[in-house]
């Protein structure tokens, strides 16, 4: 799988190096996350959006978004909790959003610690932390989750 400025999620054959299947969202692509069970595709895009696909039907089954939120780069990276019980995003205002999946509804927001736009989240492999990266190298471990 490959997400691309063309706004679409290509989904490839590695043995045939071709597209086998393509989802076409409403911005360019800038990240891509699966879930646990490889059975679900996290995405951002710029049109402020992140999006679960169920990639079993190769639908949108879930859309995050809240006033706020703004993918601030080509870059930014989105991630499902180990777990996959959350998603987390970074904005362009420099604040995480962690959104709960099973309720679709915004569960925290971190704030206050970044002084620019959040590109990069990772969750540890507990789940209990998450660090955020800004655009200007700052990296923040957050327990308070």
């Amino acid at each position: 799988m490959s997400g691309h400025f063309d706004k679409k999620v290509r989904y490839w054959d590695i043995r045939a190096e071709s597209i086998v299947q393509e989802l076409e969202l409403q911005g360019r692509v800038t990240s891509l996350d699966l879930n646990a069970d490889r059975t679900e595709l996290l995405t951002c895009s710029r049109d402020d959006l992140v999006k679960i696909v169920d990639l079993r039907t190769n639908t949108v089954r879930q859309t995050f978004s809240v006033p706020g939120f703004k993918c601030g780069s080509d870059w930014t990276r989105v991630t499902f909790s180990p777990d996959g019980s959350y998603v987390a995003a970074g904005s362009a205002d420099g604040t995480l959003y962690v959104w709960n999946v099973l309720t679709g509804k915004l569960d925290r927001t971190l704030c206050k610690q970044h002084s620019s736009t959040v590109n990069a989240v990772a969750w540890s492999p507990s789940g209990a932390h998450v660090v955020s990266v800004e655009k200007s190298s700052k990296a923040v471990l957050w327990s308070d989750l």
